[in-house]
């Protein structure tokens, strides 16, 4: 709690009575990131549709993917928050008070709340890759698309557990 208490203290994660509201409009955007996933998951894979929509052979998606599944996660847990009438503005807050509120009190498995501290993570890792312009040879190399492209099918199963499982909890 004391490192919660500093997200409170700050306005980072604020108790709001009437935040329960958007329950469904959090769960709402964590399906349409699921959506863009999937969608950009099979772009990935069909040349067909890849051929129809003009994307160059050496595009991947692949950190977008990563990128949707965090959010997915993101706007779920942010779903679960509003559930208990808190709205969070630090992804950090949002993690520490999942864990407060619902895994210290039996609600949610920790297994659960590692999914998505594992995909921050992961999603750091891929924008730190396609944000290093000084490091400009890491994006030119193949090694660096088979590791996102790795990062997102990882990823990829725990954004639609994460999900679920927040749904459970919230019904």
């Amino acid at each position: 709690m004391k490192h919660l208490k500093w997200y409170m203290d700050n306005g980072q994660l604020i108790k709001t009575p009437f935040m329960s509201r958007f329950v469904d409009n959090f769960l709402e955007k964590a399906h349409l990131n699921l959506t863009t996933m999937s969608i950009l998951s099979d772009l990935e894979k069909n040349s067909e549709a890849r051929k129809i929509l003009n994307v160059p052979e050496e595009y991947s998606p692949s950190e977008w993917v990563t990128i949707t599944d965090y959010y997915s996660m993101y706007m779920a847990a942010l779903s679960a928050l509003a559930k208990v009438n808190y709205r969070s503005k630090n992804h950090v807050a949002t993690v520490l008070a999942l864990e407060e509120f619902f895994v210290e009190k039996g609600l949610l498995e920790k297994e659960i709340l590692e999914l998505i501290k594992r995909a921050r993570l992961e999603m750091e890792y891929v924008e730190m890759i396609r944000s290093a312009k000084d490091k400009r040879e890491i994006a030119q190399y193949s090694p660096t698309k088979r590791i996102t492209e790795s990062i997102a099918d990882e990823i990829r199963k725990d954004a639609y557990r994460f999900v679920e499982r927040i749904e459970k909890l919230i019904s």
